[in-house]
């Protein structure tokens, strides 16, 4: 009965018409883009389809954007395929691998794809590989691209599809050596988008969020009965969005004030942001009771990775929250930016899944088409420390000039190779260390894994440190309520877990105490900690203890040998003195190890520091180009933040961060107290670094002295291809509308 319902569905998608035709194109091209629009069925079906058409086929590897993405159509697929989730049909996502030795297909991130490369360039156990997802345009599918490029000239039997929810992938053809596309139409019905009159999105920052309030009341009481989402860029926005409607629907009156009172006669508000709860999540996806209209304040959480079921109507702010990261400061900026053309395509299709719908967008037409055409790529904006890491251990020795589909900016990799020297990790030749090597075992970020290294190799108290570092790997432990009463309460509860030295060894004090009352969910949602992300931080601490175990890394703790959880002992740790059971000093120098170049002095007369990634010394003699005299805060939240109380201002002199975050000001988020003296030696790597080549152009020039050609066929032979290559894309564009028109046909014809 099961087995024939899934059936049922899987034939009711529109790629099942195109079956015979997508195996056929997969085993003719071994280089493929697919296009298939949202609804179509690419993602479930077409990996099942080279499953059952390619009997001799080893694995099949289907690389997802997000994790939970990867979870869950791995779920489905085991379930559409009649075996258990980890045999024929599995996932493997950072620290948490459900695959086996029966795994024939596999869905990934495509972090894990990438990591996988870093031990075998040439995906040897790979015969068939699918990017999924690919105009979501991460920094890791992006270098994938490049990756998987340079793989196919020395395995060019290696399928690769590439398969793309947008209509713009002459791009990816282009790349993949301008490749075939294969369309596939989708199931989405029209949608009646409607402009605001004369709105200027430039004008609209600081009025959006009550426009869309108005917005969602006037589909509320104008329009007949479907459920409502409303695309905004934040918590924050998003709270203040939803008490507000609420409070707006307490002054209709549903007789006079609602057109179609006698189908709608309330409504139901929710809001849903990555940080949510899971459970307040999940009632998102209920359908609303009778007669009653659903209305979803959302994040771009819900403009690709969610979709929630009986949308008929869309509001569009035109604004998203994006980070952008600064190479010159080391900063990443959380800032509200008008969204792009194909992000607003993206929004308004969310109203036709299921039937007709509308899109009302907040700005005009005219604004709309002022609109950038695509959203920036993820690489053009963000830091590449990991990124460079593992094309270091790749051996691509010129990271500058790496085959990218969009080249990042030349200074975001100059930065990632600076702060991979002053890490350690490559010499100054641009050379992997057998530090740097030893580094990129772990799956995190560059700065954490030098501090375990550390933590195990130096100062004795890498359990401490692996605890502490699980727990910056995860997503914010601290929950922040929707109400300022229990905002107040949650702010009290935290203060029980802050250390007098600052944020590091509070996540320490946080996570044991977790420890001692048995990861209770309950215990957690008293204190307002997220119970999900802190059970995920104990599986990463569990998967880094393997990992340290199998690399031979020593695992040793720092607990003073007269330490006894006896109730004195019990008693200190509710003070918050983590002293009298480890010895901090050595948890804080293991992490200045790595965070001396992100470290900042206080200053002299005011409440706020200065960021020296060149903090000189007394003689005055390491300074950095790249040094900022921008002031910095400490974050609200910290340990360390005066009004927390838990250590005066005065005391403070220098601080070391986690990371750097510019909102309306620049906050360091994460901070501890440190002792110069604990990385005055480490400041003269400065200095070497006016003398060193870290991009491996004198690597790269070498090879170059060894070729010798001859300029003037050079050039002729260059222009030959570029008429080539553009004669080859008129002749792609005339195919991709060709096929498009096919399908279109089709899709009449079937109509």
């Amino acid at each position: 009965m099961i087995a024939t319902k899934i059936l049922k569905q899987r034939e009711s998608l529109p790629v099942f018409s195109y079956r015979q035709e997508i195996i056929d194109a997969i085993k003719k091209e071994n280089l493929l883009v697919i296009i298939g629009e949202t609804g179509s069925g690419k993602t479930t079906q077409i990996p099942q389809y080279i499953l059952e058409g390619f009997e001799n086929c080893r694995l099949i590897g289907v690389t997802q954007p997000r994790r939970i993405a990867a979870i869950t159509v791995a779920t489905r697929v085991s379930e559409e395929h009649g075996t258990r989730l980890g045999e024929d049909v599995g996932y493997s996502i950072r620290f948490d691998d459900c695959t086996s030795s029966k795994t024939r297909l596999r869905y990934m991130t495509d972090g894990v794809l990438l990591r996988e490369a870093t031990l075998d360039t040439q995906l040897e156990q790979y015969d068939i590989i699918i990017v999924d997802e690919a105009h979501e345009r991460t920094v890791e599918t992006d270098v994938l691209f490049g990756l998987l490029k340079a793989t196919h000239r020395l395995r060019p039997e290696l399928k690769i599809l590439i398969m793309s929810a947008t209509l713009n992938v002459e791009k990816f053809s282009d790349f993949f050596n301008g490749c075939p596309i294969f369309f596939i139409p989708g199931r989405t019905f029209n949608v009646n988008i409607n402009h605001h009159r004369d709105a200027k999105i430039s004008s609209l920052k600081s009025t959006y969020v009550q426009r869309a309030v108005e917005t969602a009341l006037y589909v509320h009481t104008q329009e007949s009965p479907g459920d409502v989402l409303v695309f905004l860029t934040g918590q924050n926005e998003i709270d203040k969005a939803c008490r507000d409607l609420i409070a707006r629907e307490k002054d209709l009156d549903y007789r006079t004030d609602v057109k179609y009172a006698d189908e709608v006669r309330g409504m139901v508000v929710y809001p849903i942001y990555s940080t949510l709860e899971t459970m307040e999540q999940k009632a998102i996806f209920d359908d609303p009771p009778r007669y009653t209209r659903k209305i979803v304040f959302a994040t771009n959480i819900a403009q690709t990775s969610v979709t929630i079921p009986g949308i008929k109507y869309v509001v569009d702010s035109g604004f998203v929250k994006q980070k952008s990261y600064d190479p010159t400061t080391g900063m990443d900026a959380l800032l509200v930016v008008p969204i792009s053309q194909a992000a607003a395509t993206q929004r308004a299709g969310r109203a036709g899944r299921t039937a007709p719908g509308k899109a009302f967008r907040l700005y005009s037409r005219e604004s709309f088409e002022k609109l950038d055409e695509e959203t920036v790529p993820e690489i053009q904006r963000s830091s590449l420390l990991s990124t460079v890491l593992s094309l270091k251990k790749m051996e691509i020795k010129d990271i500058l000039n790496f085959e990218f589909i969009d080249p990042p900016d030349p200074l975001l990799v100059k930065n990632a190779l600076r702060q991979l020297f002053l890490l350690g990790a490559i010499d100054n030749e641009g050379k992997l260390t057998s530090l740097g090597d030893e580094m990129s075992i772990f799956p995190l970020s560059p700065f954490l894994s030098r501090a375990l290294i550390a933590s195990a190799r130096q100062f004795g108290c890498s359990k401490e440190v692996m605890t502490i570092v699980s727990l910056l790997s995860v997503e914010e432990v601290f929950i922040s309520p929707r109400t300022e009463k229990k905002q107040t309460e949650a702010d009290e509860r935290r203060k029980e877990f802050y250390h007098p030295s600052g944020d590091h060894l509070t996540l320490l004090n946080l996570f044991e105490a977790y420890q001692d009352n048995g990861h209770s969910r309950e215990w957690c949602r008293d204190r307002y900690l997220n119970h999900r992300t802190l059970s995920t931080a104990k599986n990463i601490r569990d998967q880094l203890r393997e990992l340290m175990i199998k690399h031979n890394i020593p695992l040793i703790s720092c607990r003073k040998k007269n330490s006894h959880n006896d109730e004195r002992e019990k008693k200190k740790r509710k003070l918050n003195y983590l002293d009298a059971k480890y010895d901090s000093i050595k948890i804080l120098e293991s992490f200045s190890t790595a965070y001396y170049i992100n470290i900042a002095k206080r200053h002299s007369h005011r409440p706020v520091f200065y960021h020296y990634a060149s903090a000189r010394s007394p003689g005055n003699e390491y300074v950095d180009a790249n040094s900022s005299l921008l002031a910095l805060h400490i974050s609200p939240v910290s340990a360390l933040f005066p009004e927390n109380r838990v250590v005066k201002m005065d005391d403070l002199d220098w601080v070391m961060y986690h990371n750097m975050l510019y909102t309306n000001k620049a906050l360091m988020k994460v901070v501890s107290r440190v002792n110069l003296e604990w990385v005055e030696e480490k400041l003269k790597l400065f200095k070497e670094l006016e003398n060193a080549r870290l991009d491996g152009s004198s690597v790269a020039k070498e090879s170059e002295d060894k070729i010798v050609e001859n300029d003037s066929e050079k050039n002729d032979a260059k222009n030959k291809e570029v008429i080539e290559e553009n004669e080859r894309k008129n002749q792609r564009l005339e195919a991709i509308e060709a096929a498009r028109q096919r399908a279109l046909n089709r899709r009449t014809v079937n109509e």
